[in-house]
């Protein structure tokens, strides 16, 4: 079918993609690499195509940012919280939820999962870390930061009540994807009316 052309080795995929001027540029190549580690089954390999690619370097169990609490930081939770960062991912890119990347960097600081003080930039790199071949800005630009400018106030003192739709719906999708942290979680989270 392709005759006497050889394959396209991935290192000159990868040189290609990092020739390209904007992340919108480079996407397809972040997304055919992606494609073909799956299809193959080495996606772990996969990470360091796409970090030269994206320019970002991967967070792993062993390796989390320092923003994060201690505790989320090694071993099997901080597995587990970036298995949750890709399935949260996966729902908010699909549409299905209402869910934006600023809801869930408001649970993260009210679960104790994210230090309060961490600017909107960096929650923007520490998400893309998680998430192989995630474009930067696409969390920074993905929701409505206000819900950040209280860093003192949590989402579970949010009014529920229909005076206050924006908040109480704000408080809805904080109750939804909080719920995605349970297993990681050292206390329960309780659900208010």
């Amino acid at each position: 079918m392709t005759g006497d052309l050889p394959p396209i080795p991935v290192d000159y995929v990868v040189g290609y993609a990092q020739s390209r001027a904007t992340d919108s540029q480079r996407r397809p190549y972040v997304e055919l690499i992606r494609s073909w580690a799956e299809h193959e089954g080495c996606e772990q390999a996969a990470e360091v195509a796409l970090n030269a690619i994206t320019g970002l370097s991967m967070s792993d169990a062993n390796h989390m940012p320092k923003e994060l609490y201690q505790q989320y930081r090694k071993g099997e939770r901080a597995e587990q919280l970036i298995g949750i960062i890709r399935q949260l991912n996966d729902t908010i890119q699909s549409g299905e939820e209402m869910w934006t990347w600023a809801h869930v960097m408001r649970v993260m600081v009210d679960e104790n999962i994210l230090l309060s003080q961490v600017s909107i930039n960096r929650f923007d790199a520490i998400i893309c870390s998680m998430i192989p071949g995630k474009g930067r800005d696409t969390v920074r630009k993905h929701g409505d930061y206000r819900i950040m400018l209280q860093r003192d106030r949590s989402y579970h003192t949010f009014s529920s009540s229909h005076l206050a739709p924006q908040e109480a719906s704000d408080k809805e999708i904080c109750q939804q994807i909080a719920q995605q942290f349970l297993p990681i979680l050292s206390r329960t989270i309780l659900a208010s009316g």
